[in-house]
């Protein structure tokens, strides 16, 4: 039954945990294996495929979540039933194509004022700036000691991704430490020498949801043509408002049969500025429900994806484990749940062992010498036979049935709720309708309307936002500048007109230096400089500082 499926997936997630939590160090990512399986149910993803015999195929992955081994690398400068197991590749790169993105356009109007680079000020003997004395080159304004200056923070792929510099690497160390990057103090001495270059540096660590373990989704396919989310039996262990994700794969658009249809607050601004998550939008239009509604997310063709495996039957003939591994990591295995368990039956590690780092050191030769590891591999036996076979059944074979599923289907839509557990009480269904529109785009755009003339730097002009619907927000009222190019200079070298200072205190300095007449700022400003060239991003590659994030005990 569909509990008993339930209840045998949680606790095969829970014993894995257990198995892998017994070692608390885990070296920085290289092999397959980076991070740690979980326990805690925290969402759900579904998939509903409209068969052409009549039949539909649920696939259902439930996600889990817990305490996990983390990586900081710090860049200094310049991503039925009939019963089956699926692939979370087919989720994967699903929610990529289809998970709904606010995003803004600029558009500029009249001419801002040119911000000087400040070079040619700063490389003058009469100059008291971070270019006096020769000193190295620097095409921007470093921040003033004490601050740090985030010029970037988002996801980028897998990693929660900073770029960021500072006048003070002990400010850049406390940032650093305050924001999950454990910083060992062999690395010091690096980050003071990069900090007094001046120098940029790119900050990644692990999403929370890279760090999440996940199961190997179940696949049931039956003559039932409406499609059911079983959800009643999820609340014997959930979260509060809990994520559930449903994808129909059909001929024509899918909607709620007993849930209704509504539609988060797209006229909230936090959704484009970052102060509204859409997570919380989507709660608040299903909790004024009555908890039991859907969104739509998005409608539309099936994305273009490529999720299927080559054939790995030559495989059987490599003899010995290590070439074994790296050949699978070569052809695009991914180390995840599904692997790890595979593995766990095939090649067991010897006890007191790691797993995911047997198998690390196995795939990156660490423990090729490790006569503990010689003897026990010569005790177990390698069987790539065996191994094959489990791969094909386990990943080759679903990555490659997800792959039709996708490439046969004509249309997708993807709904989204979130439910706690007194809201589990009644399981939703799903119909075909023809009524609605076909096209529901996952982008939505705002404009960001920059207001400028000469008396404005790009950065001080006035910007209001404009929604799609038409309503308007001012993010700033604009502050002109009226110093000269030199003046400028000064002050933001000294901290005293930069952005993120407060609009009375740009005010305060800007009418301090006053119009300079004839000839003055406004007159001669210079390109604004365009920093380093990718020829030098690319060179500084080689100095990354790169380690590991140890377990706390």
């Amino acid at each position: 039954t569909m509990r008993t499926l339930t209840l045998a997936t949680l606790g095969a997630a829970t014993a894995a945990a257990a198995l892998l939590s017994a070692t608390p160090t885990a070296h920085a990512c290289g092999g397959f294996f980076c991070n740690r399986q979980a326990i805690d149910q925290s969402g759900e993803n579904i998939a509903f495929i409209y068969n052409d015999d009549g039949t539909v195929t649920t696939v259902v992955q439930i996600l889990y979540q817990g305490p996990s081994e983390e990586f900081a690398w710090i860049l200094p400068i310049p991503a039925e039933p009939t019963v089956d197991v699926g692939t979370d590749a087919l989720f994967q790169a699903l929610a990529r194509q289809t998970t709904p993105r606010f995003v803004t356009r600029t558009e500029i109007h009249g001419t801002c004022r040119n911000e000087p680079g400040c070079y040619d000020h700063w490389a003058r003997d009469d100059a008291d700036g971070p270019m006096a004395g020769g000193g190295f080159a620097d095409a921007g304004v470093a921040p003033p000691a004490g601050e740090v200056d985030v010029r970037f923070r988002g996801s980028v792929g897998p990693f929660d991704v900073a770029v960021l510099r500072a006048g003070d690497a002990d400010v850049l160390r406390t940032w650093l430490t305050d924001n999950g990057y454990e910083i060992p103090e062999s690395a010091g001495a690096e980050l003071d020498h990069y900090v007094a270059l001046d120098h940029y540096f790119v900050a990644l660590k692990l999403l929370k949801d890279r760090e999440t373990g996940e199961i190997q989704p179940i696949v049931l396919t039956s003559e039932n043509n409406e499609p059911c989310i079983p959800i009643r039996l999820t609340r014997i262990a959930t979260v509060p408002d809990m994520p559930i994700t449903a994808y129909f794969i059909a001929d024509q658009r899918v909607r709620p049969l007993n849930f209704m249809m509504v539609q988060p607050d797209l006229d909230d601004f936090g959704l484009w500025t970052g102060e509204t998550r859409y997570f919380d939008a989507v709660t608040r239009a299903v909790d004024d429900a009555g908890g039991h509604a859907f969104v739509t997310d998005y409608a539309g063709d099936v994305p273009t994806i490529s999720i299927g495996m080559d054939p790995i039957e030559d495989l059987r003939s490599v003899t010995e484990p290590g070439p074994f591994l790296r050949e699978l990591q070569s052809r695009g295995f991914n180390g995840d749940s599904q692997l790890l368990g595979i593995l766990l039956r095939n090649l067991p590690p010897p006890d007191g062992y790691d797993a995911q780092m047997f198998y690390n050191c196995l795939t990156q030769g660490w423990c090729e010498t490790d006569a503990d590891v010689v003897a026990h591999l010569e005790a177990v036996g390698f069987d790539p036979n065996g191994l094959v076979d489990d791969l094909d059944r386990g990943i080759v074979a679903p990555r490659n049935q997800a792959q039709d599923w996708v490439d046969a289907g004509e249309h997708l839509t993807r709904l989204f709720t979130t439910m706690s557990a007194d809201e589990m009480d009644e399981d939703p269904m799903f119909m075909r309708s023809a009524e609605l529109a076909r096209e529901h785009s996952n982008v939505h755009e705002a404009v960001q309307h920059v207001d400028c003339s000469e008396e404005y730097f790009r950065w001080t002009a006035p910007t209001r936002l404009v929604l799609p619907s038409g309503r308007e927000r001012v993010l700033q009222e604009g502050v002109p500048y009226y110093g000269s190019d030199d003046e400028y200079c000064e002050d933001r070298y000294g901290g005293d007109f930069r952005p993120g200072m407060p609009t009375e205190r740009l005010r305060e300095v800007s009418d301090e230096r006053g119009v300079t007449p004839g000839g003055g700022a406004l007159c001669s400003a210079s390109p604004v400089s365009t920093g380093f060239g990718a020829a030098a991003l690319l060179g500084l590659g080689a100095a990354a500082l790169f380690w590991r994030r140890r377990k706390s005990a």
